[in-house]
């Protein structure tokens, strides 16, 4: 009868064990992946834990030739349980002259790269109008993200209300002198009203360009304001922060802010568009300038120069010169993810997308300390991401 009892027990036992794992695992995966990061975020959005991160829809340019950038892609993505809408990459070949912007003449020296890229944006703005979303982030194929991603752009869009916020009375920014703003100052998301902000990230109308992948961008001159995010361990050490020879900005974090600081500050002097979100203002404004009015460049160096109100106003006659809502982040949350080999070779050619990784036969992305890209077999052999905790993964720049 003892025998009976003590079998019963250990039975049970067994039983709840297996039935806690079974219903837990789940949810300690998402504590690990996806849990603020910071003890401030009291109230975080839950709109950032969705599929589209927030945003509207999420989109992928892709050159249909390139079904190896598709496939990682769609790993990626899946990996990280984002959904993602593919649009075709464009050959400048296929681009008749008749449909470039009349002053893409000026300039001779624009390569059928850059001009297949130019319009290959300029189709993904497009469908962002044509769809009426609100927001969309837009990828090229060839990036990288942390597997924290989602916990990131919690705290990111805390920070990016200060820039993009439409009531002046709730901008916390406007009454405070100091330039540097500890992120731990600014009120959590609450509106006026008791109800919730509508958009995770900013107002409707108030916001053009989120920059989050970029390779470079410099400090905002003086009585900018920037936030700060202190002790953000997905930073890498100061060590780590030049990517390649010819980003020099990023070296003002290290000589300024301790190690694992993340700034957030409005757009200035950024290149490369590896990640980037328009609202559906901001790409209507955007299509307007650079799809029917102006191609000089790369489109990369054009949004550059549209963030910093280098173009001139289209709704009055006194050519003032305006100037977006544009704000970014750096380090940034995606960077351009460089592999192995031949296939490595970037297809875009403005500057910064095309920096050939100097040591081909390692894979790396800078910036990124939990890459997705990188830790991609460790991932997929867990089958649904879960059970998987942060310590069995490869931090790419370890302190």
């Amino acid at each position: 009868m003892l025998g009976t009892y003590r079998t019963a027990i250990i039975i049970s036992l067994i039983l709840l064990t297996t039935f806690l794992l079974l219903v837990l695992r789940p949810q300690l995966s998402n504590f690990t992946h996806h849990a603020p990061l910071h003890p401030f975020i009291t109230t975080p959005r839950s709109d950032i834990l969705n599929d589209t991160l927030g945003f509207s829809k999420v989109f992928v340019i892709n050159l249909p030739n390139r079904t190896d950038r598709r496939d990682a892609m769609t790993l990626a993505t899946t990996i990280t349980n984002i959904t993602a809408t593919f649009v075709h990459g464009i050959s400048g070949d296929e681009v008749p002259p008749s449909v470039l912007p009349t002053d893409s003449g000026n300039n001779r020296s624009i390569s059928k790269g850059n001009i297949g890229s130019w319009r290959a944006h300029m189709n993904t703005l497009r469908r962002v109008i044509e769809e009426g979303l609100e927001s969309a982030l837009i990828l090229e194929d060839d990036v990288d993200w942390d597997i924290r991603l989602k916990s990131q752009l919690q705290i990111f869009a805390r920070a990016a209300w200060a820039f993009t916020s439409s009531s002046p009375l709730h901008n916390p920014l406007l009454s405070l002198d100091n330039d540097n703003i500890p992120i731990s100052q600014l009120p959590d998301h609450h509106h006026p009203n008791g109800q919730g902000w509508r958009s995770p990230y900013g107002d409707d109308g108030f916001w053009d360009v989120l920059w989050l992948g970029h390779c470079g961008t410099e400090l905002p001159g003086e009585g900018s304001k920037r936030v700060i995010i202190p002790n953000d361990l997905t930073v890498p050490v100061p060590k780590h922060l030049k990517p390649h020879p010819f980003a020099l900005q990023d070296s003002e974090i290290a000589e300024l802010y301790p190690a694992h600081t993340r700034l957030v500050h409005v757009s200035h002097g950024t290149t490369c568009t590896q990640a980037y979100a328009v609202s559906q203002a901001g790409a209507r404004k955007l299509l307007w300038q650079f799809g029917l009015q102006s191609l000089t460049t790369g489109w990369d160096l054009m949004l550059r120069d549209w963030c910093d109100g280098n173009y001139t106003t289209t709704t009055t006659t006194d050519s003032k010169r305006y100037k977006p809502v544009c704000v970014t982040v750096q380090p940034p949350l995606f960077s351009h993810h460089f592999g192995k080999g031949p296939a490595a070779a970037s297809d875009i050619t403005a500057p910064g997308g095309g920096f050939a990784n100097s040591n081909d036969k390692k894979e790396m992305s800078p910036y990124i300390r939990l890459s997705v890209r990188l830790n991609m077999r460790r991932l997929l052999v867990q089958g649904d991401n879960t059970g998987i905790g942060e310590g069995a993964l490869e931090d790419q720049y370890p302190d």
